[in-house]
């Protein structure tokens, strides 16, 4: 499994949100103890540098929730493209959806699950990867943060919130529940957001489909190319790749493939917030660009065969899904171009 770390966008807010009280980058790595970032390939920080910066805002702003505080600031923004795909989805269960996607482009470390309880409400579990034990700081300002994300997509504070935390009440549990607006229980055997299911339901006050689209194909992109540096996940694409036309890969085929059992391939994409469902319709997707958008003139019916689809209907709904458009309107687009 890579390294557990964040992306520069949430490094990034830390030195912003400090700067905005008096504190200079130099004198938070000073008191972090860093010379310097220790960056990883392609920018990222690594999760026990990114802590060591919560500790030091803490003793800097001596504000013994530093992180929650940080985390229930509208600015800086920790989510980069992610947070522009939440606040333009057009309801709450598609940026939760986003969140559960696209959250690797900013971390690595956490994999977000939605799950429907009895009784209609909906939960949203934090599960880590790799990591034995979540700090205070860096946990409750993800929840703080997410939480404020959804209020302002929708334009009025979340009601009915229930939250629970793994680590223990730090001193003021009436203070975190007053920043969440949600009732809060701590020393619980997971993370956990509860929400209604009618607030998820809900359409967003800034919703945009269009938008969202673009977004996300961008976001699909960014995470398609920080994939790239991954070369256990670049041999299971390709050999999704090698059995697609001879009908669609299943996730046994492909581990045979590769020399695994089928449980120890869905472990792996596990380590790095994946799915098989995700890695198979990523390629589809990326392929599906290639075949329509070529020089070859396939018919859509050929395309449809070559992706695994039983037919150009099934191939149809699923490129609307992945793209926002038709394979025909795509294919005019790159005409028309």
């Amino acid at each position: 499994m890579s390294v557990p770390s964040v992306s520069r966008d949430f490094t990034r807010a830390v030195f912003d949100y400090l700067a905005a009280r008096g504190f200079a980058a130099d004198t938070v790595m000073q008191c972090a103890g860093l010379d310097s970032l220790q960056l990883l390939p392609g920018g990222r920080v690594p999760l026990n540098v990114y802590e060591k910066l919560f500790f030091a805002g803490e003793r800097l702003s001596e504000d013994h929730y530093f992180g929650l505080n940080m985390g229930a600031c509208p600015w800086p923004k920790s989510w980069g493209l992610v947070s522009h795909l939440a606040v333009s989805a057009p309801d709450a269960v598609t940026a939760a959806s986003a969140l559960m996607d696209y959250s690797e482009l900013q971390l690595n470390f956490l994999r977000f699950r939605l799950r429907q309880l009895p009784g209609g409400r909906m939960c949203m579990e934090l599960q880590h990867d790799g990591v034995a034990r979540l700090q205070r700081h860096v946990v409750e300002h993800l929840l703080a943060n997410i939480v404020t994300l959804a209020s302002t997509q929708v334009g009025y504070e979340i009601p009915e919130l229930q939250i629970e935390l793994a680590h223990s009440d730090a001193g003021d549990a009436d203070y975190v529940s007053r920043v969440l607006n949600a009732r809060v229980t701590f020393d619980c055997e997971a993370y956990r957001v509860q929400a209604s299911q009618a607030f998820l339901q809900q359409q967003a006050l800034y919703g945009e489909e269009d938008l969202y689209r673009v977004t996300e194909q961008l976001a699909r992109q960014r995470l398609m190319e920080l994939r790239g540096e991954d070369r256990f996940l670049n041999q299971v694409r390709e050999t999704v790749l090698q059995q697609l036309p001879g009908g669609l890969p299943k996730i046994d085929g492909v581990a045979a493939s590769l020399g695994l059992s089928a449980r120890s391939l869905q472990r792996r994409l596990q380590q790095r917030n994946l799915r098989y469902q995700q890695v198979l319709d990523e390629v589809r997707s990326e392929l599906a660009l290639q075949l329509i958008g070529g020089s070859d003139r396939l018919s859509l019916n050929e395309v449809a065969a070559y992706l695994g689809f039983n037919d150009q209907s099934a191939m149809q709904h699923a490129f609307r899904r992945w793209q926002g458009m038709t394979p025909g309107e795509y294919r005019r687009r790159i005409e028309a171009n």
